[in-house]
């Protein structure tokens, strides 16, 4: 596992971290958002010079770099020199994002090219493969999630007077947390009785607690800051819904880990969101960057009824045991 050199100084060196057996952290040597098309070379530098890692690539026999750059890069590059097969996964960004930059891709495509396999986390990001390497065929194999940690729910969502939302995220625009706001507060015009509580950190945070004082939001609207993923449970539980308006995603694990409980979704139809999340089962699809959507979607949810069982089956295939053979049929 590759760590930013300055992450792994403070953490490895200053604070004796010491990882567990079976895992390598090692310094990734690079200058943040400088350079980002030499990233794989820096990468390769970075383990060579650890030795370890390299030696662990070169006694493989089966590869899965989770990244498409700049690991997917320099995995393909070993396997060339040590012969192993590789399975590449791509995750999203690395693929809608680092596809438009034409070194970026470059050598993303041949490194998909020069693999056993490519595999993503929706048919939305598959397509996405194909459109800028149509001699790739991904294989779609969807994250999973742990139905022991994420159990059902006690209590049916709204089954009480009040209607509670949960939104969980990075305090960013592309997340949609500003819509959210606006969206929120038209629609507790029309039902006072509402609560938004926002879990996550980021860069729009102050902003968006600014815009909540502003509108006279405060009694309404929590801020939780980040919460630990255990912590997580305990939330969806007490919501009667997640929200998650972002303008972009593949299949957010929030999405799966709410449905998992018997919540239901308020989330935008962008990426592969609409391949796990079914409407009038597991909750609602709106419109992206749309405050108006966001209101009528506060509205309707409640005026439904939703069986937690039926949304929690509705993603029952979803599971980590199934991801993991998936993988392993690739090898073989």
């Amino acid at each position: 596992m590759p760590v930013p050199w300055f992450t792994w100084f403070k953490q490895v060196v200053l604070k004796g971290h010491r990882s567990p057996e079976g895992f390598c952290l090692f310094p990734f040597f690079y200058v943040p958002k400088i350079l980002t098309s030499f990233h794989p070379l820096f990468l390769l530098i970075s383990l060579i010079i650890s030795v370890k890692p390299l030696i662990w690539l070169a006694k493989s026999e089966n590869v899965i770099a989770s990244w498409a750059y700049a690991e997917a890069v320099v995995a393909a590059f070993g396997k060339a020199l040590f012969k192993y097969k590789l399975v590449i996964e791509c995750l999203g960004s690395d693929v809608n994002a680092l596809m438009q930059q034409p070194l970026h891709k470059r050598q993303m495509c041949w490194a998909f090219r020069k693999s056993t396999a490519v595999t993503t986390k929706s048919v939305a990001l598959a397509n996405a493969v194909k459109q800028h390497v149509p001699d790739v065929n991904p294989h779609v194999i969807y994250n999973g999630v742990d139905f022991d940690v994420f159990a059902l729910r006690q209590t049916e969502p709204f089954s009480s007077p009040s209607n509670h939302f949960l939104f969980v995220g990075s305090l960013i625009a592309t997340k949609g947390v500003f819509e959210l706001v606006e969206g929120f507060e038209e629609a507790l015009n029309q039902n006072p009785r509402m609560t938004l509580r926002i879990a996550g950190e980021g860069a729009s945070r102050d902003a968006l607690m600014k815009i909540v004082s502003a509108k006279s939001l405060t009694k309404a609207v929590t801020f939780l800051g980040a919460i630990p993923h255990q912590s997580l449970v305990k939330e969806l539980h007490q919501s009667d819904a997640l929200i998650l308006p972002s303008y972009r995603e593949g299949v957010p694990n929030v999405i799966m880990e709410a449905l998992a409980t018997g919540t239901p979704v308020i989330a935008t139809d962008v990426g592969g969101i609409s391949e796990v999340l079914i409407p009038e089962v597991g909750g609602i699809l709106i419109n992206p960057q749309c405050a108006h959507s966001v209101t009528q979607a506060l509205l309707t949810l409640p005026k439904s009824t939703w069986n937690k069982e039926k949304i929690r089956n509705s993603i029952s295939k979803y599971t980590w045991d199934n991801s993991a053979k998936q993988i392993m049929s690739l090898f073989r």
